[in-house]
């Protein structure tokens, strides 16, 4: 032992100082003593240049540096330090074969920075290009197969509805190439002697390839090349995860899943349903807005922007607005999914997802639009597909409730045609229509179970939000402010005769007076009309010449869609009317599927285990707004992201991962909620 240690210390004396310093940079690097550690590095490369030091020492020294810079993401100080030892080897008359990790590490640095692949691609052409002109057949191979991995997801990038039309969306070119070099790769090892890494290549590429972008004919090609290298037919890997939904929730959990916990990104699959990413949110009326407000405030608080997905985004930052629309935050969805290279498949349904035998995952069924089905095999399934495509529009809310229009469908109140409405529901989403209307010029009757302008509660989930309550105000004091009326049950509407004048009828009984105590020193909302309440269980008859609008929340996603058996259920759900005044409303990814307090926050919800997975199904997670535990509701952003962190953790811990330093970098951003103890009201009250 004293031999060794002997040798090893008379070995680090005859060390060059150049080489000592990269060590213990490397060492305070290992001991995340990052700042020491890039110190050590910057003094080694100044060392080197100083001392005269030979050019491998010097690329040496700098290469090390670079990747310091690339471990921080500090990804322009990373290429500026590439390029300077580029530039130093073209001085030194190097070869072109020492330029090659150069290459290699200026792709992985342009990768991870999101800079366009086809930056990524020139790279690895000329690291190609190189060896192949090396005479090295096997080294040319995998700087082949380099380019051919870009090339694939190149040609996968996330493109949405927009810029499919003004793209050329049609261009296969990448495609194409990365098909001609993973069977140039395959021939070569082929002739070199080795079928299992010829059959290794192809089956990379038809791994990450998409069947939706691919060609059949392309598809076809590889899996002959892999038949005839490894003598059996190709078949596709289990993805890992595949995601429900390409909204806040999808692309929050895509985020934490491939960038936290490093899941491979080409192993983790979000399925949306609309034309791009954050579609639903394209939906809303041109004049909704989110009602929880956006501040940049990272960095000074131990918070982030309540509406952030992902810490270090910010939609007030990206978007320069404190209470975004619903085509603001879609675009900042999209710009976080293309930044991140997130494996999105739009204009996608999925129309099964079925548990295989044993927990071994699912298969989950896609249909393409315009396309045939296709059957996928994952681990594990998220379901984040949010609320607002699936309202609650018919069924057995009242007797003609299919004859209202749901607000969901309304594209601008401003422009939708009439002058006087009936609005049903006086929670989020009727306070929102009434305060648009109002807005615009138009006079509304809004016909409310509960005065929900007046209700004053501890939870913010639970009453009206401040940026609603201003906009009453502001509604109220308006030349057409809207009538608001309280407590006051429809139970029909009806389309009256044209021999009547046409136009309907919407009936409704009032409920028994009710007291709304709150903070003592609380700015009343206001509004409420003058007239005295009548009697308890008198009926009224309000008349519209439009539809009524009907502000009834929405039945979600996994009670429409095709997982609903694949839960189970808590309780029976209220009276639908009350949940039209009570339950979710306006927002499908966070600032809505508000609940009542008891058991309107439970009741009909479905059950899942303390890691967001469902009790009846293993290895099915549901995050976003539907998200409940006991009385607690997760509906906004801010309370829902929290959860991605443990959902993340189980999935990566199933995969084989070391998840120990995600989960303290998710502790520490305040992104990975496992005690609810801290989820107490605080009534906030002036003292």
């Amino acid at each position: 032992m004293a031999v060794a240690i002997g040798a090893a210390l008379r070995y680090l004396s005859f060390k060059h100082p150049v080489s000592r310093l990269v060590d213990e940079s490397k060492r305070l690097h290992r001991k995340k003593a990052y700042d020491a550690s890039l110190a050590a590095a910057i003094e080694a490369c100044k060392l080197a240049a100083a001392d005269g030091s030979s050019p491998p020492q010097q690329q040496s020294a700098l290469l090390h540096l670079a990747a310091l810079h690339h471990a921080m993401n500090r990804f322009d100080d990373a290429l500026s330090t590439l390029n300077e030892v580029e530039a130093k080897m073209t001085e030194a008359k190097m070869t072109d074969l020492d330029l090659v990790p150069v290459l290699h590490a200026r792709a992985e640095v342009l990768e991870s920075s999101g800079k366009p692949l086809a930056l990524v691609a020139a790279q690895f052409t000329r690291a190609r290009d190189i060896r192949k002109r090396s005479g090295r057949a096997m080294d040319a191979a995998n700087a082949a197969m380099n380019l051919a991995r870009v090339l694939t997801c190149q040609s996968q990038e996330v493109v949405d509805v927009a810029s499919k039309a003004s793209s050329n969306w049609a261009d296969v070119a990448p495609l194409q190439q990365a098909e001609s070099l993973a069977l140039e790769a395959h021939g070569i090892a082929l002739a070199a002697g080795d079928a299992s890494q010829a059959a290794g290549f192809v089956d990379e590429i038809l791994d990450i390839l998409r069947p939706s972008v691919a060609s059949s004919a392309t598809i076809e090609r590889l899996c002959a090349a892999y038949l005839d290298a490894a003598g059996k037919e190709w078949t596709r890997k289990p993805l890992d995860v595949v995601v429900v939904g390409g909204g806040a929730s999808g692309v929050g959990m895509g985020l934490m899943l491939t960038k936290i916990f490093k899941v491979k990104s080409q192993r983790v699959l979000l399925v949306e349903r609309g034309g791009g990413v954050g579609e639903s949110f394209r939906q809303w009326p041109k004049e909704m807005r989110f009602i929880s407000p956006s501040f940049n405030q990272q960095g000074w608080t131990k918070s982030f922007d309540l509406n952030s997905v992902a810490y270090g985004t910010s939609p007030a930052f990206t978007l320069h607005a404190e209470h975004p629309t619903g085509e603001q935050y879609a675009n900042y969805l999209r710009t976080l999914a293309a930044k991140a290279k997130l494996n999105v498949q739009c204009s996608t349904e999925v129309k099964t997802v079925r548990p295989l035998p044993n927990e071994e995952g699912f298969e989950v069924e896609l249909v393409p639009a315009g396309g045939e089905p296709t059957i996928l095999r994952s681990r594990y399934v998220i379901w984040a597909a949010g609320e607002f495509q699936y309202p609650r529009a018919s069924g057995a809310l009242f007797p003609g409730s299919e004859l209202c229009l749901h607000n969901s469908s309304v594209r601008s109140w401003k422009e939708l045609p009439g002058e006087d409405f009936v609005v049903i529901g006086g929670y989020e989403s009727g306070m929102d229509a009434a305060s648009n209307l109002a807005t615009c010029g138009k006079r509304c009757t809004v016909v409310s179970s509960t005065a929900c302008w007046r209700v004053q509660t501890e939870d913010p989930s639970t009453e009206l939000a401040p940026y609603t309550a201003e906009r009453i105000r502001a509604a109220c004091a308006t030349p057409t402010p809207p009538r608001l009326l309280a407590p006051l049950r429809v139970f029909a509407v009806e389309r009256r005769e044209e021999a009547d004048g046409g136009g309907f009828v919407v009936r409704a009984r009032w409920g028994p007076p009710t007291e709304h105590p709150g903070g003592e020193y609380r700015e009343s909302v206001g509004g409420a009309t003058a007239e005295e309440q009548p009697v308890e269980g008198t009926e009224v008859s309000l008349y519209t010449p439009q539809q009524p609008v009907l502000c009834a929340g929405f039945e979600g996603s996994i009670l429409s869609g095709v997982a609903k058996d694949l839960f189970e259920w808590s309780g029976e759900k209220e009276e639908k009317q009350d949940e039209a005044d009570q339950g979710a409303g306006q927002e499908e990814e966070g600032n809505e599927g508000k609940e009542k307090e008891g058991k309107g926050c439970a009741a009909g919800a479905p059950l899942l285990t303390e890691d967001d997975e469902s009790t009846k199904t293993a290895g099915l997670f549901l995050v976003g707004p539907a998200v409940r535990h006991g009385e607690l509701s997760f509906c906004f952003v801010y309370k829902f992201r929290q959860r991605f962190g443990i959902v993340a953790d189980v999935i990566a811990r199933g995969l084989g991962l070391d998840t120990k330093e995600a989960v303290h970098e998710c502790r520490e951003m305040n992104m990975f909620l496992d005690d609810f103890t801290c989820c107490n009201a605080a009534c906030g009250e002036t003292c």
